[in-house]
């Protein structure tokens, strides 16, 4: 037996964390602060925001043929900026993905970053991009708690009911 979960689905479980967090970081901009990785790539959790959306829009510019940007332009305490550039970046990849049928979707496609040279799927680079969003929402409200801090609700899947 196989069961098909739609891309769409998991993006809309994905929208609905990063209302969720957009709320909470609103209630208290400074939360952005927050350490991650103090000394590291990511020192903040504005900064692990600030890689999300970067991320999501580099493999969506991978995905359209386009040359990936380097950065967001933003700064990592930017909740008003972080945001609206996600949420640009998603409604992007939403139309990608409506448009994209399921032999472009399968695809192989090389790409080379930093940490080697990867061929795969177009399908696969798109679940990625969401599956990336979410490894680090988890981070984060490790990262909060760990900062004294709870979260915004329930975060499992589990607990999202619009997801069939």
């Amino acid at each position: 037996m196989s069961v098909t979960i739609a891309i769409d689905q998991v993006l809309g479980y994905s929208d609905h964390e990063r209302e969720k967090w957009q709320a909470w970081f609103a209630v208290d901009p400074a939360r952005l602060a927050i350490p991650f990785q103090p000394g590291g790539r990511f020192p903040t959790v504005g900064a692990l925001i600030d890689h999300i959306v970067l991320v999501e829009r580099r493999h969506l510019s991978r995905l359209e043929g386009a040359t990936p940007p380097e950065s967001t332009g933003l700064t990592a305490v930017d909740l008003t900026g972080l945001f609206e550039f996600g949420g640009l970046v998603r409604a992007d990849l939403r139309r990608y993905i409506e448009q994209l049928d399921d032999a472009r979707a399968s695809e192989p496609m090389t790409i080379t970053l930093p940490s080697g040279t990867f061929t795969m799927t177009r399908r696969r680079l798109a679940m990625h991009i969401v599956l990336h969003e979410m490894r680090h929402w988890a981070q984060i409200a490790f990262a909060v708690r760990l900062a004294g801090h709870e979260p915004p609700g329930n975060h499992d899947l589990f607990y999202f009911t619009e997801f069939a």
